[in-house]
């Protein structure tokens, strides 16, 4: 007799409900069976589990919520369970508060698995308490090498994801992924970000030879072709100048392309703020906005891409509708040429605005009409330029100025806590 055989209806129906899960968590056979077991045995809480996870894998949150919480009110032997659910639906839905205090919660019952010191170390640095969380997920992978030395790959992996989650600066993360990398050579999740992360470093040789290694184990990995292209381009129109990538990297270009790959891949990028603005923008701000260009043309164009394709610029003496001192407002493309051509002819009028070295490429964004402008320097910086003044830096980047703006409008910021606080003095 098979071992299925020799078990009864209700281990059979648990079973067959948590495989059908693993295989498709949104297949409507697994609340039936879920809701039959409990119909017929209702002190099967880990059904009441499975049902909540299978719930939320259908987009039913509250729901699925609703069903931990029970759970979690059992005070039974699934209750811890249910908690680390709860963690993770919290986390999934961007209430990292939330997910804290049940992380907190479930250590305050058992201190002596690793991953539940890893969830509290990860929602910790989340929620703005960068070096305790961090601290907090060196020793969760301490205690996983000491309990489950086997998991230890994943571990690493669950400690760099975290890390670079939370935003942590690439001398904390690489040390971390490259631990990552070594124990789980095949995560593409690790390896992209460290490539990016060895060349904000200037170290190219590792990026490449990451990529290249990378590629070998899956050969349509974009995120490893993609790079390794572009070191390989650059490098050859450097040398036909006679530059290398070094000189290019000391221009601050390649600290910037770290943080915008890194921040498009957490959903912090410039284009996710201005789609987040568009939600919650005033009316009389959007009324004041010019059309966005298509794709390519914003492709092609000088304005910042993203942006032009968004709105390509914004009515003269608007500027005040972005609630912000100075009044600035956006260029249009047209406004943007004009600048240009007007340097171009006459340098010796625009000291400021001087090219002659790499690393003093701009991009002007807005205008305030009265001769000030609102420019993204080479390194992703944003400043505020005036002739016969100082540049006043204002945000670490484009993308941390719009979410300034989200927020500011009512909207959610979707940035570690205490990466907002002072990402755009200009709302200071």
């Amino acid at each position: 007799m098979s071992r299925t055989e020799e078990m009864g209806p209700l281990e059979r129906d648990v079973r067959l409900g948590w495989t059908l899960y693993s295989a498709q968590p949104d297949n409507p056979e697994v609340g039936r069976i879920a809701l039959r077991v409990l119909a017929e045995h209702p002190w099967v809480s880990g059904m009441r589990i499975l049902l909540a996870k299978h719930r939320y894998a259908c987009g039913e949150v509250a729901e699925a919520r609703e069903l931990l919480l029970g759970v979690v009110g059992l005070h039974d032997e699934q209750s811890l369970g249910a908690a680390r659910e709860l963690v993770i639906l919290e986390h999934h839905q961007d209430d990292n508060a939330e997910a804290l205090r049940w992380a907190a919660f479930v250590l305050r019952e058992r201190q002596d698995r690793w991953r539940d010191w890893m969830d509290l170390g990860g929602m910790t640095a989340l929620t703005g308490s960068f070096e305790e969380g961090w601290g907090l997920l060196d020793k969760a992978v301490e205690m996983c090498a000491r309990t489950e030395a086997d998991a230890l790959p994943m571990a690493l992996v669950r400690r760099a994801l975290f890390l670079l989650q939370s935003l942590a600066p690439p001398e904390r993360f690489i040390p971390a992924a490259e631990e990552a990398v070594r124990a789980a050579p095949a995560d593409e999740a690790i390896g992209s970000p460290l490539i990016w992360g060895y060349l904000h470093q200037g170290r190219f040789g590792d990026a490449e030879e990451l990529a290249l290694r990378l590629l070998r184990l899956n050969p349509t990995d974009a995120s490893a072709s993609v790079p390794l292209t572009m070191i390989r381009n650059i490098r050859a129109t450097l040398e036909k100048d006679g530059q290398t990538l070094g000189d290019l990297h000391r221009t601050g270009l390649f600290e910037r392309l770290w943080k915008e790959l890194r921040d498009q891949r957490l959903g912090l990028d410039l284009a996710s703020a201005l789609n987040a603005l568009d939600a919650v923008m005033p009316a009389e701000l959007r009324a004041t906005l010019l059309p966005p260009l298509d794709e390519e043309a914003a492709d092609a164009g000088d304005l910042t891409s993203e942006i032009a394709a968004w709105h390509a610029g914004q009515t003269p003496g608007a500027g005040r509708v972005w609630g912000l001192p100075g009044d600035f407002r956006l260029m249009s493309p047209a406004e943007f040429a004009a600048m240009d051509a007007a340097i171009e002819a006459d340098p010796a009028s625009y000291p400021q605005w001087r090219t002659e070295d790499l690393g003093e490429y701009y991009n002007q964004v807005m205008t305030d009409d009265a001769g000030g402008y609102l420019v993204e320097l080479m390194t992703g910086q944003v400043i505020i330029r005036r002739s016969g003044a100082d540049d006043e830096p204002v945000a670490e980047s484009l993308s941390a100025w719009f979410w300034g703006r989200v927020a500011a409008f009512g909207g959610r910021d979707p940035r570690p806590a205490a990466r907002q606080a002072g990402s755009s003095t200009v709302e200071d």
